[in-house]
């Protein structure tokens, strides 16, 4: 109950709303002069879809159509046509591309598209009647915009004066940071970050991105000795188009870095630890420095391969506010292996989804895999070692390295079954696939508050609850999740959104109410440790599908909020779960 009215308080106070997350951006110019800004960056439609459909719509050699519209069988369009306002039927052909704004989309059977199919404020029906030469997309959040003269302008509206605002020259955009942003925590509370940021266009086809963060760590004694701030430096430069290019970057950071990413969103640990008490992750700090190399050959494909080279430190936990229960004592935030690590890191993204906040179809796949040399090793790597004789070195470290490789994973799919009803699929997990011991950092586990709700916070740690601060110490973990979703009908409030980090698809609504869905949902998931004795699984073995952990629940999610029960079910017995959690579950 308390988490419930705690909750209610969240959605319904938008300063409290401010708290986490106020950014404000100081506009400046190149020189060459000026031209107005197009005020306030407000989340919802991408600005760069926006800018695409802009460009699209206003170019001469598109069609441009208004209201209702349809074509039918028999008939055709030479080149490419955009419609705005819809909704549009299609049972004829287009040789071009074709672009909904603010309509729906109707795809009838024998329709012919030869181009792209890109809908934004609405939906697109019939997709598999149609043939469709290119790429099919769509977003849920409408263009802003405004008429000038025979074009359209893009122009968002102003619904959080805190938020941030741009200005830019000839595409070139700069400015100064200062945020609230970040995961709130019980190391560093909340980073205050502060700095330059420039996205400048070069020529038509290669731009420079660089940015420069102070990060001050209000839970530290605001000093400037080493460690008591931190910071995050970084370049790129991009040869090609925003939807196809090539990237090529440097980094330098100084940050502190969450365990274990995914108990819960960033800004949900955020919230249970500033309002509630409660962190649900564990932290250390990483130091050092990366070169990158980015292929994006599509608007949902990346593939990145990094170099990088850190030293990781403990953390120790400080006494950050709590908005309630703030005279309890934090949980231990627990040691890692401190050491310096080289990294040779390869990573996927693949996202087909619609829109990333509130999928109903499409698929996101995520996956690294690194190998990784530790040297200059003075952590723990086995919290249960005991030694009789001096030093007390496990066997993995006594020649002074430590070598390991790691994978980790991150599949989803989002099913449309019906106008209202909609199953979504999840598997993800990873862990050690070869070497050495892994770090204590890089370590796993599975249970309350996410990805297994049904079960106690890290019931299933490899003996991490015996240890102060319940470590995740298990070298691997696998969880499938499954939930069907039917919406019960009503929608209404702001389309404005805050933004989490620096993930774009960290974005939350807290004041745009859809539905209820009801949400049924299984979960079942197993965190093992590798090796050969006892209760571990060999590196070359998968555990048998009846030692997986499940549990079932069912949650009303309301957009910004849901809350869900859960039951574990098997020989494991739990009592009844209830959490809130702020989004969708994934």
């Amino acid at each position: 109950m308390r988490q419930l009215l705690i909750t209610s308080l969240l959605v319904l106070l938008p300063g409290v709303a401010a708290a986490q997350d106020s950014v404000i951006v100081v506009p400046f110019h190149r020189q060459g002069g000026a031209r107005q800004s197009s005020g306030p960056d407000v989340r919802g439609l991408p600005r760069d879809v926006a800018q695409e459909v802009i460009q699209f719509v206003n170019a001469p050699t598109t069609l441009r159509l208004s209201g209702e519209t349809r074509i039918p069988p028999a008939r055709g369009i030479d080149g490419d046509v955009a419609v705005v306002g819809g909704p549009v039927s299609v049972a004829g052909r287009i040789s071009g591309a074709l672009m909904v704004v603010n309509g729906d989309l109707v795809l009838e059977s024998g329709a012919v598209i030869d181009g792209d199919v890109l809908v934004v404020g609405g939906a697109i029906r019939g997709a598999n009647a149609a043939r469709v030469g290119g790429e099919t997309r769509s977003y849920r959040d409408p263009l802003r915009y405004r008429r000038d003269a025979d074009t359209l302008a893009y122009a968002p509206r102003l619904e959080m004066p805190w938020r941030r605002t741009r200005s830019d020259v000839g595409g070139s955009t700069s400015g100064i940071v200062l945020s609230l942003g970040g995961t709130y925590n019980r190391v560093e509370g909340v980073p205050v970050v502060f700095g330059p940021s420039a996205d400048l266009r070069l020529n038509e086809s290669m731009r420079f991105r660089a940015d420069a963060r102070a990060i001050l760590r209000t839970a530290e004694n605001f000093s400037l000795e080493t460690g008591r701030m931190g910071y995050r430096v970084g370049g790129e430069l991009v040869v090609g188009s925003r939807a196809s290019n090539i990237g090529l970057g440097a980094r330098a950071y100084d940050v502190t870095s969450s365990v274990e990413s995914w108990p819960m969103k960033d800004f949900e640990a955020g919230w249970a630890a500033f309002l509630l008490h409660h962190d649900y992750r564990d932290w250390y700090r990483r130091r050092g420095f990366g070169l990158y190399g980015a292929l994006r050959p599509s608007r949902t494909l990346s593939l990145t391969v990094e170099g990088r080279q850190e030293d990781h430190f403990s953390l120790t936990t400080n006494d950050p506010f709590s908005l309630f229960d703030n005279n309890a004592v934090w949980r231990e935030n627990p040691t890692i292996t401190d050491g310096r690590f080289r990294t040779l890191a390869a990573s996927l993204r693949w996202d087909t989804r619609n829109e990333s906040s509130a999928p109903s179809s499409g698929v996101f796949v995520q996956g690294e895999l690194q190998a990784t040399e530790g040297s200059d090793i003075t952590g723990i790597v086995d919290p249960f070692l005991v030694c009789i004789t001096t030093p007390c070195v496990p066997a993995s470290l006594a020649d002074g390295k430590l070598t390991f490789q790691r994978i980790l994973v991150d599949a989803r799919t989002y099913l449309r079954l019906t106008g209202n009803a909609r199953l979504n699929l999840r598997l993800a997990g990873g862990g050690k696939l070869g070497g050495d011991d892994l770090p204590l950092q890089y370590r796993m586990s599975l249970g309350y508050p996410d990805p297994l709700p049904g079960y106690r916070f890290r019931q299933f740690s490899c003996g991490g609850d015996l240890l102060p601060g319940t470590p995740a110490l298990c070298d691997r973990a696998l969880v499938a999740q499954a939930e069907y979703r039917m919406h019960l009908g009503f929608d209404f409030g702001p389309d404005w959104a805050n933004d989490w980090g620096d993930d774009s698809g960290e974005r939350w609504e807290p004041f745009h109410v859809s539905g209820p869905d009801v949400v049924l949902f299984a979960d079942a998931g197993r965190a093992w440790s590798v090796g050969s004795g006892p209760g571990q699984i060999p590196a070359d073995r998968l555990p048998a599908l009846s030692s997986f952990r499940t549990d079932l629940g069912v949650g009303l999610d309301f957009g910004p909020v849901g809350f869900y029960l859960a039951k574990s079910v098997g020989p494991v017995s739990v009592p009844l779960t209830f959490s809130v959690r702020l989004g969708r579950r994934f």
